[in-house]
């Protein structure tokens, strides 16, 4: 192998961690939350497995409520 393959490599391997690691850092903030019904956690952690890039980002930039979303507490 060359210098250069390896390379791509092991910042593949890093990037591909970390990216992970986002993804299950923001399904367990997700399930944490204590201001989140139980019905908005399910549609959360929906949205992260299902478009993980996407719904990682929401989480992290727009918080538990992004657009001011939230269903009521009487919905249960």
């Amino acid at each position: 192998m060359d210098v250069a393959a390896v390379f791509v490599f092991l910042l593949t391997t890093v990037v591909s961690a970390a990216y992970l690691g986002a993804i299950v850092y923001a399904l367990m903030q997700i399930v944490r939350a204590s201001d989140l019904i139980d019905v908005e956690k399910v549609v959360r952690v929906i949205a992260v497995i299902v478009a993980p890039f996407i719904g990682a980002l929401v989480w992290y930039f727009l918080g538990p409520h992004p657009f001011g979303l939230r269903l009521s507490r009487d919905v249960r």
